[in-house]
């Protein structure tokens, strides 16, 4: 059987990891029966019970690991530490806990990769969020596509199934802050995409306020940008 490596980091998120998990552990048992799947977890130095929740969900179940950070080393290197741990055939380097890029996509990321795309990416075709954010988003996207030395499909994000292939030749990149998504797609392999809708969070709040958006935006266009 081959095997799936989902990557799901987190910060503060105790409302949502546990409904993360089984819902995750529901997809694959109904749409992916076939494959094997580990459930990583990147606690970033959460500050409520998070990571007490997420020890508790792996003594129960043999399919989800934790790694714990020290301290909060950012979102990009927390995806980046957890995939430098996956053990699957494939990689998906972020499920976020909050569930707005929903896991219920997964099964047509692995028809893609199965049919011989070593990249698939998740696409935002639709969002459940402000008009204001809509437009800034797709401005930044329109931007990075402009600029960039490689073709990052517009409105896709770090929801994507890469080869194991694919993920351990970017993790040979010494980066401090790596854009995950634009290494991938600097890689120049076989890819393809799957829209979806990215919906509402529904518990919680989301930790990336806006210095933080801007700062992963800055890091984006400098990392992939010709200029």
């Amino acid at each position: 059987m081959k095997k799936l490596s989902i990557i799901t980091p987190c910060y503060n998120e105790e409302v949502n990891v546990e409904i993360c998990a089984l819902e995750l552990k529901r997809v694959m048992a109904e749409q992916l029966p076939n494959y094997k799947y580990e459930h990583i977890f990147a606690d970033n130095a959460s500050t409520d019970s998070t990571l007490e929740k997420l020890k508790s969900i792996a003594s129960k179940d043999s399919n989800v690991k934790v790694i714990s950070n020290s301290r909060n080393v950012g979102p990009f290197r927390n995806m980046w530490n957890a995939m430098k741990s996956a053990s699957g055939d494939a990689v998906v380097p972020l499920l976020p806990a909050d569930l707005q890029d929903p896991p219920t996509v997964i099964p047509e990321l692995v028809k893609n990769w199965e049919a011989g795309f070593l990249v698939t990416y998740g696409v935002r075709a639709n969002r459940q969020e402000s008009l204001v954010m809509r437009m800034a988003r797709g401005l930044y996207y329109r931007i990075i596509k402009k600029f960039a030395a490689a073709v990052i499909p517009l409105n896709s994000g770090e929801f994507l199934l890469a080869d194991k292939k694919v993920i351990d030749s970017i993790l040979e990149v010494d980066d401090q802050y790596p854009y995950i998504r634009g290494l991938i797609a600097q890689t120049g392999v076989k890819s393809a995409s799957v829209p979806y809708t990215w919906v509402k969070r529904e518990r919680g709040k989301s930790k990336n306020n806006f210095i933080s958006l801007i700062d992963q935006a800055i890091n984006g266009f400098v990392s992939t940008s010709r200029v």
